[in-house]
């Protein structure tokens, strides 16, 4: 029987699939989980709009989140809007 520790969240950057067992994460934790290189920009992606995530701010994960991590200076290439 599950008492509710140690549940884990499956996560997806740039459609890879990751596992946390934490409930929230900050950008730059998301890229340590993940490999991502620290200087890449992170975006969390909703539904058809995608919306910067910072190094420093802390994101309430949930399963079946989707984040997109691009190389810094490279905004936009990847049909990203402001």
């Amino acid at each position: 029987m599950s008492n509710g520790h140690g549940s884990k969240f499956t996560i997806f950057v740039n459609n890879k699939e990751f596992q946390t067992s934490e409930h929230e994460l900050s950008g730059s934790a998301i890229k340590a989980l993940t490999g991502i290189p620290p200087e890449y920009e992170l975006f969390e992606v909703k539904g058809d709009k995608t919306e910067p995530v910072g190094n420093d701010q802390v994101v309430h994960v949930h399963n079946n989140m989707h984040f997109r991590a691009i190389p810094a200076g490279t905004f936009g290439t990847y049909g990203i809007s402001a």
